[in-house]
């Protein structure tokens, strides 16, 4: 074979490995996901301003108030929704570490007095500024469990561990707040990405049966113990530790099948208390009935099954770790405040994500999902090379 047939030959054989090779190219965002996103946004701009119109009117005399803040927080939101959409998922890996520390101390400043603010007996938020730093916590979780597993299965190993101990560590600064709730968030959503990256089942189980019976007796306070027999037997102290169960319980009561119809509530009229966040999905309930719960639910099952089809097709395993850990957090915290609304989790301070009022996890939620759906974008096409007969 002559030296120009043996050049010819080789390039074609580039040519056709180059098309034989599957090709990772951005395509569009994935549609479902954001008609998702816009329907609980709107749902809970409803529900927002339903809910907080009797306190509106009552404490600031505008019933709007709890809207305007709403909507400002969609507004912040929607900008870092923005941000996390353009920005490529993988870079979120390289500054996990610097990430985790500017949380920490944002947690850490929030136990210092005159910089932290203590409401309802916990110190969660920082003094002037709207924001609540336990939110950011789960992302920070999400981000070092996702690229720890990317190295190492082994959660024994160096890294994981490292990476293990600083959750552990946001997780001991929420239990000082107190923030039980939030803390027990942390400690699911781990256990949950390490069981998908494949950690040892045994391992994890014997882990944190430990690290949970350790917290409790480090941890739990009494009144915490309150809350847990108001939820056993609300009816044992009505007008104390059951109040709030039993306020909600009349109103999801009241709403039967279609509701009292949208704005009519009576339990929002100073009877069940935090009903524009902790309590608004008995507002819901109340209101729009069994139909309207139906809707909700059915919206936040959609937003799963979309969160896990992206996890479930992205080939990259921080990507597909991610998007699992943003999804399950989500679906996670709805289903908390859906609990304790019904009777089936104890009384917690868990908002409804992108429902409830509550700036920084709206904020937190959208940029989340900005994440979510710049992993949506990546597509695998294969480009197949066909010689043409002669």
């Amino acid at each position: 074979m002559s030296s120009r047939k043996k050049r010819l030959a080789r390039a074609e054989r580039r040519v056709k490995r180059a098309f034989n090779t599957k090709s990772i190219i951005l395509g569009p965002p994935d549609r479902v996901l954001i008609v998702i996103i816009f329907a609980l946004l709107i749902f809970g701009v409803m529900a927002v301003f339903s809910a907080g119109a009797p306190e509106g009117a009552e404490l600031y005399g505008n019933v709007a108030y709890f809207l305007i803040k709403h909507l400002m927080a969609i507004s912040v939101g929607f900008g870092f929704f923005i941000f996390a959409y353009i920005v490529d998922y993988k870079y979120w890996r390289a500054f996990v570490i610097p990430i985790t520390w500017a949380i920490t101390a944002l947690l850490i400043a929030t136990l210092i007095p005159g910089v932290g603010k203590t409401i309802y007996g916990s110190s969660r938020w920082l003094a002037g500024i709207p924001l609540q730093p336990s939110e950011f916590c789960k992302f920070a979780t999400i981000l070092l469990v996702s690229s720890a597993l990317v190295e190492s299965r082994n959660i024994l190993e160096s890294k994981m561990l490292k990476h293990l101990g600083l959750v552990v560590l946001m997780m001991v600064i929420l239990l000082m707040q107190p923030n039980l709730s939030n803390a027990a968030i942390l400690a699911v959503i781990t256990f949950a990405l390490l069981l998908v990256g494949g950690a040892s089942f045994r391992l994890l189980i014997f882990s944190s049966l430990g690290a949970t019976v350790l917290g409790l007796l480090m941890f739990l306070r009494p009144y915490q113990l309150s809350r847990v027999q108001g939820w056993i037997d609300p009816w044992a102290d009505p007008q104390g530790t059951g109040y709030n169960l039993i306020q909600s319980l009349y109103a999801i009561g009241s709403g039967g099948i279609f509701g009292v119809g949208y704005g009519n509530s009576r339990q929002k009229l100073f009877w069940l208390p935090f009903s524009h966040t902790d309590f608004i999905f008995a507002v819901i309930a109340e209101e729009l009935g069994l139909v309207g719960c139906i809707v909700l639910m059915g919206l936040f099952l959609a937003l799963l099954q979309r969160g896990f089809y992206i996890a479930n097709r992205c080939t990259d395993q921080f990507g597909r770790l991610l998007a699992f850990g943003i999804t399950f957090s989500i679906i996670t915290q709805a289903l908390v405040n859906i609990g304790v609304a019904v009777g089936v989790v104890p009384v917690t301070g868990v908002t409804l994500p992108l429902i409830s009022h509550g700036g920084t996890s709206v904020v937190l939620t959208l940029f989340m999902l900005g994440i979510l759906l710049n992993i949506s974008r990546k597509r695998i096409r294969n480009l197949n090379f066909h010689r043409r007969s002669r």
